[in-house]
């Protein structure tokens, strides 16, 4: 195909025009679930006409946050990872809702217990969300910045989480990321979404 008969995209106003006319639609669950996670199959009608069903993991929403000290240093989290090549990642506090709670609550819920930290509530700033693995996970991570956090307790971890907490400066950090050392594609994006929103990476 010539590269000219492509459509350029112009303006956003074009863009959600674009994705509006592109949905899946669902038609039928098929699947019921489990518990935590909840594997579920339902059928998506494309914008074609065409049926499509699709496997999908059901689970409770998540919530990412970064937290920054007084200082501007951004607080991380490593901690063992089983499944990955690796063994162990770097992370920001994160964690899914419990029953009744909305993501920003999750946030500050978990962001206590596995670090001691809080923050007054003007300090949070909702950085919007991402798909963790849209072919697969239904519900986005949401991500929150915290800001002039102050440890109040000391960390609460789940039963059978081993976490280890560091400081650093938010330059070090962004190297960090350009050299490969964050592979916790939660934790990359969310630190993306923070330096923009901090004014550290500029477009």
């Amino acid at each position: 195909m010539n590269i000219k008969n492509i459509q350029e995209i112009t303006n956003l106003e074009q863009l959600d025009g674009i994705l509006e006319s592109c949905k899946a639609t669902p038609t039928s669950e098929i699947m019921p679930g489990g518990s935590f996670y909840k594997l579920k199959s339902r059928d998506f009608r494309y914008p074609n006409g065409s049926i499509q069903r699709r496997e999908f993991v059901d689970k409770r929403p998540a919530t990412i946050v970064v937290p920054e000290d007084p200082a501007g240093k951004l607080i991380m989290v490593v901690q063992p990872t089983a499944l990955t090549e690796e063994g162990a990642l770097i992370e920001f506090p994160a964690g899914y809702a419990e029953p009744g709670e909305d993501d920003k609550t999750a946030g500050i819920r978990e962001l206590l217990e596995e670090t001691g930290l809080a923050t007054e509530s003007k300090h949070i700033t909702d950085l919007g969300c991402h798909y963790q693995d849209p072919g697969l996970i239904r519900q986005p991570v949401h991500t929150y910045l915290a800001e002039y956090c102050q440890q109040i307790q000391k960390p609460k971890p789940d039963h059978g989480e081993y976490i280890q907490l560091y400081k650093v400066r938010k330059g070090l950090f962004f190297e960090m990321l350009r050299a490969g050392y964050v592979k916790d594609a939660n934790t990359y994006i969310a630190d993306i979404q923070a330096l923009f929103y901090l004014g550290i990476l500029e477009y």
